[in-house]
């Protein structure tokens, strides 16, 4: 799974650095792409402190660019953070391979990606030229909103023709396919707790859905997980670097203590 300087170490030396396994989500609105690069870079200069990692999706990177968005990725980098794209790659082999091939230039350190996709022809081709890079790919296996359950607890066939639920399947495609961490929704404790019972020790669980969608901090660390993805419950708190400092401090110490 891992490379020398690998994704997954540089993520785990992080969070040790900073005592964090907080990965801010950089989910910011505005209708001025200038303002969102400077609310990013602000975020980032207020909490990076607190953090392990940020993560950007299409709130920035369809209206700033990647060029624009190299910027931030370079500031979390000044912070000792990594940096993940999260855009659910989930194509054809060629068109993932040109996708990783721009991230990488734009410093991104991992991307989120669907395996619903498949291996051969579609994720196995950049997951090796991740791993050639010393990056990451990280899976969906579970997400946090509400009609999550309408996909992702689906019936489908295993390789041995065994009916099984749909995300226990992409969590045996990242134990497979070589996977650097895999998403579970903060929202899923439970599945948290099953995920982690199967996976710990091998691959780090990446949870979103803190706060606004209704995921705990507490119950998803206690549950198994490795990092919290937070957003809004950070964003929009009246002041930031508290709102990561309590978090960063109470999931620290559940987090060691697990």
């Amino acid at each position: 799974m891992s490379t020398v300087n690998s994704f997954v170490e540089r993520m785990r030396e992080s969070a040790e650095r900073h005592s964090s396994c907080i990965v801010l989500a950089l989910d910011y609105t505005d209708d001025e792409p200038k303002r969102l690069q400077e609310k990013a870079l602000n975020i980032i200069k207020e909490t990076g402190s607190g953090l392990a990692a940020v993560k950007i999706n299409f709130h920035l990177l369809l209206p700033l660019g990647l060029e624009e968005v190299k910027q931030i990725v370079e500031a979390a980098h000044q912070k000792g953070l990594q940096a993940i794209a999260d855009i659910k790659l989930n194509d054809i082999a060629s068109t993932n391979l040109a996708a990783g091939k721009a991230l990488w230039k734009a410093g991104f350190d991992a991307v989120i990606s669907n395996p619903i996709v498949g291996f051969e022809e579609a994720l196995g081709p950049v997951i090796e030229q991740a791993h050639s890079a010393g990056k990451g790919v990280i899976f969906l296996v579970y997400m946090s909103h509400k009609g999550a359950e309408e996909g992702y607890n689906l019936i489908v066939l295993d390789k041995a023709r065994n009916q099984v639920k749909i995300h226990n399947l992409f969590l045996e495609r990242a134990l497979e396919w070589g996977a650097d961490g895999i998403v579970v929704g903060a929202t899923k404790p439970q599945t948290i707790s099953e995920v982690a019972a199967r996976v710990k020790g091998k691959i780090p669980i990446f949870s979103p859905g803190v706060g606004v969608q209704g995921g705990s901090p507490v119950r998803a660390v206690r549950a198994g997980t490795d990092y919290l993805i937070i957003g809004r419950a950070i964003l929009l708190a009246d002041n930031p670097a508290t709102a990561t400092e309590r978090i960063r401090r109470d999931a620290w110490i559940l987090r060691r203590g697990t």
